[in-house]
């Protein structure tokens, strides 16, 4: 199907920093595109968590979590900051431009470390490099300054998940980048984090039920909390998704992560542990209850 935009829209339209949709479409949640979408169409009205949230159905905890996302991007400001240019993200390095057959031929000739790279990367994958593979990985090592050593144990890494393409090659790399990693050892440390919240949020979604999809920096440090420091079962997990949906009929990460944070204070390790709780007991209104007390208060007025 062809589609066009219809001209007529224009009649009403808005600015959007451009910064937006040139460097954060791909690393941005959908909730952070409503969230901004809404604070530019309102601009005037300034930012109001509550409101915005009753507008787009987005969870407060998850618009608080838009904001920071957007204030670290540059977009948005603290009140008591002078404003300065939006900064893009660091990985935006992706963004900058990589050598062509004509550099990567040069440079291989004046550096073996590429040659090695290069031969490397193709036994590992088993086959022969792509042209726009063999710029990745020129790039990673030349202009983004990674060694060729973590760039291998990259390579390695994406052949072991099954996932020996390009693409998942370089934005490990970059990962690895952003996360100032420097050596080795810090490269191992970090793909092995890497896997043991992989594996926390694949336990936690299938406890809970939810999506297959990238969590957020926040939902991480709560599984990775939840599974490896509280040792918290499947059964507590849908223990507390019920709790939240009897309460709020809906699913809220938020307000799951509270129930069992209010759980762990209190030592409940399991579903039995829960009902042995004791119940906050109802204060009674023995004025509307106790028909002898009630009277007895109206004699004593006598």
């Amino acid at each position: 199907m062809d589609f066009q935009v219809n001209p007529a829209c224009f009649s009403a339209a808005f600015t959007i920093p451009a910064a937006i949709a040139d460097c954060h479409l791909k690393l941005c949640k959908a909730e952070h595109i409503k969230v901004i979408l809404y604070i530019f169409r309102n601009i005037a009205d300034g930012i109001d968590i509550s409101k915005i949230s009753d507008k787009t159905d987005i969870d407060e905890y998850d618009v608080k979590e838009a904001l920071l996302y957007w204030a670290d991007a540059g977009i948005l400001v603290s009140k008591e900051v002078e404003p300065t240019a939006a900064k893009p993200t660091a990985k935006i390095v992706t963004k900058s431009r990589k050598p062509d057959r004509t550099d990567v031929a040069k440079r291989g000739l004046e550096d073996e470390k590429i040659q090695y790279l290069i031969k490397e990367t193709s036994e590992k994958l088993g086959r022969f490099l792509k042209q726009n593979e063999t710029n990745t990985l020129v790039w990673l090592y030349e202009d983004q300054g990674l060694d060729v050593s973590i760039i291998l144990l990259v390579v390695q890494y994406a052949v072991s998940k099954d996932k020996a393409n390009i693409r998942f090659i370089e934005r490990t790399a970059v990962e690895l980048i952003d996360g100032g990693v420097e050596t080795m050892a810090e490269a191992e440390e970090f793909l092995h984090r890497r896997d043991m919240d992989d594996m926390a949020w694949r336990a936690v979604c299938g406890a809970l039920g939810l999506e297959k999809r990238k969590p957020s920096k926040k939902e991480t440090e709560h599984v990775r909390q939840w599974i490896y420091d509280w040792k918290i079962s499947k059964e507590l997990l849908c223990a507390a998704y019920d709790e939240c949906v009897n309460a709020k009929s809906k699913f809220s990460f938020p307000y799951v992560a509270k129930i069992i944070e209010n759980w762990h204070k209190d030592g409940i390790n399991s579903p039995d542990d829960i009902e042995k709780k004791p119940k906050p007991q109802e204060k009674e209104d023995f004025g509307a209850f106790d028909l002898d007390l009630y009277e007895k208060m109206i004699n004593s007025r006598d």
